[in-house]
């Protein structure tokens, strides 16, 4: 099947807000502005009684993406 052009124009995509610049600062060992990654602290719902709850839900975050950092 073929795409057909009904003459419609496309909407531009919206610009992002111009960012001020800000220095870089040390949480921890987390690096915070001055174009640093954003930065998520995640938490377990577990009770950490529950040992092996609490595993899985840390190896859940870490196969999403986040990254253990010791503060």
């Amino acid at each position: 099947m073929t795409a057909v052009s009904l003459g419609v124009p496309e909407v531009p995509p919206r610009a992002l807000a111009p960012r001020r610049t800000s220095r870089r600062i040390q949480v921890g060992a987390v690096p915070v502005g001055g174009g640093a990654p954003v930065s998520v602290q995640s938490m377990t719902t577990t009770r950490t009684s529950d040992i092996g709850s609490t595993l899985q839900q840390i190896a859940e975050l870490t196969a999403s993406g986040c990254q253990i950092v010791r503060v």
